[in-house]
């Protein structure tokens, strides 16, 4: 564990009010760090918690109805739970970069991109006008866009999947942040562009030591450019595990996940799957959330209290009451 993280998210609830004495839980006791210039892959199934996450790092729980309940939330050594929006305007797009999940969707179709970069350029309130185009050249240069006097007078629509991508990256980092969020990039791309995008976001961390979070369906795939993974599953973080180290994840979610990749260099028959249906948010199992879907479980894994992060190796923790007895 570090000293002095970039990010520490520790035991962080997030909740959304339903009615107005009703509240649902939709991340419960999520955890994680990030050290600077470190690649951190946040994967998970849908409904994991993982996108409430990333929002909770920009400041945009609210326009959800969710908020932040409980645990902490520290960027920089700032305490981001209690951050007044005087806070949020000096880190939003400035010092946290942010690719949302939907970034395949816009650009805003009636701008140009010259447009939305200069907006995001513009951001810093003491940049030259008169330099904005420079600089919004320099960012597509960054972002590996072909022709780029071209593409500042287009529109998103004559732009292709990937091209959209690398706009929404480049206005993330017009500002030079120190963290980008990166809310599944590669959604809806073929799997020649997505690693067109990962090698991008490989070299905007080595040009600028940029700390990333990159949240993905896809373990195989971020599994290549990530230090650490984090693991979510039923809105709780339930294994941190070095990339290097994956193939000896001691949790069972976490092998199932990366079991049912495809494998394309050498299919081996039948495509595994992960057993049954995740649980729906708020309605989790007592003690481990993957009880009910796992192979390896017992009665003691559904005890009545949530299971606590282990710490079983360097850099390596899980909250499976079983690790031990885990064998690939």
């Amino acid at each position: 564990m570090s000293t002095n993280p970039l990010v520490l998210i520790k035991d962080l609830k997030i909740e959304v009010r339903v009615t107005r004495a009703k509240r649902l839980s939709i991340v419960d006791s999520a955890s994680l760090e990030i050290e600077r210039g470190k690649i951190i892959g946040l994967i998970g199934e849908s409904g994991s918690g993982k996108t409430m996450l990333c929002r909770s790092l920009v400041g945009t729980l609210g326009r959800r109805g969710a908020y932040i309940a409980a645990g902490q939330l520290i960027f920089d050594g700032i305490d981001l739970v209690t951050a007044k929006q005087s806070v949020w305007n000096e880190i939003r797009g400035k010092r946290i970069g942010y690719v949302p999940q939907s970034a395949l969707a816009g650009p805003n179709p009636v701008m140009t991109i010259g447009a939305q970069l200069a907006e995001a350029i513009l951001q810093d309130e003491n940049f030259p006008k008169s330099d904005v185009e420079k600089r919004s050249l320099e960012l597509l240069n960054i972002v590996q866009i072909r022709r780029p006097e071209t593409v500042l007078k287009q529109y998103q629509h004559e732009l292709s999947g990937g091209m959209k991508q690398r706009v929404m990256i480049a206005c993330a980092i017009a500002q030079q942040p120190e963290l980008i969020v990166a809310d599944e990039p590669t959604t809806g791309l073929d799997v020649t562009v997505q690693a067109e995008i990962m090698e991008l976001l490989k070299q905007i961390r080595k040009d600028f030591n940029t700390s990333i979070i990159l949240v993905s369906h896809d373990l195989p795939l971020i599994n290549e450019i990530c230090d650490d993974i984090v693991v979510m599953h039923a809105g709780t973080t339930v294994e941190k595990i070095p990339s290097k180290s994956i193939k000896a994840s001691k949790h069972p979610y976490t092998i199932a996940l990366y079991n049912s990749r495809i494998d394309l260099v050498e299919p081996k028959g039948q495509l595994k799957t992960i057993n049954g249906q995740p649980p729906s948010v708020g309605n989790w199992p007592a003690g481990c959330r993957f009880s009910e879907r796992c192979d390896f479980v017992k009665d003691k894994c559904r005890v009545k209290q949530d299971l606590p992060l282990i710490e079983i190796g360097s850099n390596h923790q899980s909250s499976c009451l079983r690790y031990d007895e885990i064998a690939r």
